[in-house]
């Protein structure tokens, strides 16, 4: 795994003003789609993005996402969304991306996401190649070095409990 795997994938962007509502801040969908869609791109880093589906024809379906949002985003506002891996089995990943507003820098919304590795063809869940099993689980461990963001209730688990 590259070492920059192992440090928490991020990137820049800015709320666009389609993002608004009614009230005049980021309306709540358009958090979830930023996670989703931008998630997405910064999984590449881990080795489960776009280029992973198009080379295995497999991918990720999310099963289950607890958002928690904490202050408001206006128009204009500079963001910088991380992801970190919490956690990874055979068959399942469970995430945690993070949005910051970075003029003020304050946290606005946490996403957990909790998806399943499945196969494009049959449709169905398989599990992840050995290397990419070790892979994520290793950027588990190294994410958990850097720490979770302050008051962090953790909400999805990799496994269901009895």
């Amino acid at each position: 795994m590259p070492a920059s795997a192992l440090e928490l994938p991020r990137t820049q962007l800015t709320v666009d003003p389609a993002w608004i509502d009614l009230y005049g801040h980021m309306n709540a969908a358009r958090y979830v789609g930023v996670f989703d869609h931008t998630g997405y791109q910064l999984l590449d880093a881990l080795g489960v993005g776009e280029s992973y589906t198009r080379t295995s024809r497999c991918g990720i379906y999310t099963v289950d996402i607890a958002v928690n949002y904490r202050r408001e985003l206006l128009v204009g506002d500079p963001l910088e969304l991380r992801l970190r891996v919490l956690g990874a089995d055979t068959k399942r990943l469970l995430c945690l991306m993070e949005l910051f507003q970075t003029r003020d820098n304050y946290l606005a919304a946490t996403m957990e996401q909790l998806s399943v590795h499945v196969n494009l063809d049959t449709r169905r869940s398989q599990p992840f190649p050995d290397t990419l099993v070790q892979s994520l689980q290793a950027a588990a461990q190294a994410h958990a070095s850097a720490p979770l963001p302050e008051r962090h209730v953790r909400r999805l688990a990799l496994a269901r409990t009895a």
